[in-house]
């Protein structure tokens, strides 16, 4: 029987690398369904006989949205809606706050609720291969208490806007290549993607 994975997902920071690139918006379910499917992640306690170790039972992606849904683009909303008619996939949403003319608004939640899902999942043994697709190293600790629970985790993220940290903490690295689109998949829905720009 496989061990069973979950994707954490930020959605602002794969937003982020997608604008930085000038790249469609990312489909997490593809982005994770690479990352556990890679040599790497299969290795894990592998069987040699089936060769294939972990399945990927759901993702979900986390975002932040505002108190007032007129203050956000039509097309985020759009994104979020077919996100959530993924398989397996579902949303969570902090929310977004502040915010001036010289500065955007700011996410506020969205860590704390991945990081409680992760340590949720690890002490119920919900599943035994994390993937948190993020490169920010606030979540460290989270990492080391969810690896404490006898949980493999796997960071996904571009290597320059990945905290040194975060990697080390990692039981395994994917390093996200932004220009393949086999590591950084447009999400796309009857020939419809996403941008940012």
């Amino acid at each position: 029987m496989p061990y069973i994975a979950y994707g954490f997902v930020d959605g602002g920071y794969l937003r982020k690398l997608a604008e930085n690139v000038r790249k469609p918006l990312v489909s997490p379910r593809r982005l994770v369904d690479r990352v556990v499917l890679s040599p790497n992640i299969q290795s894990w306690c592998s069987d040699p006989m089936t060769h294939r170790n972990v399945a990927l039972a759901r993702v979900i992606y986390y975002d932040a949205r505002p108190d007032d849904d007129s203050e956000v683009e039509q097309d985020i909303k759009d994104y979020w809606d077919a996100i959530e008619l993924l398989q397996d996939t579902e949303l969570g949403f902090g929310s977004t706050r502040g915010g001036t003319k010289k500065r955007p608004p700011r996410q506020k939640g969205v860590d704390t609720l991945i990081a409680v899902d992760m340590l949720v999942g690890a002490f119920t043994k919900l599943f035994s291969v994390a993937v948190l697709v993020a490169g920010d190293a606030d979540f460290v600790p989270v990492v080391n208490e969810v690896k404490r629970r006898g949980v493999m985790v796997a960071v996904a993220a571009a290597q320059d806007s990945l905290s040194d940290d975060l990697k080390r903490a990692a039981d395994r690295f994917f390093r996200i290549d932004l220009l393949s689109e086999a590591d950084f998949p447009a999400l796309q829905v009857e020939g419809r993607s996403w941008k940012t720009v």
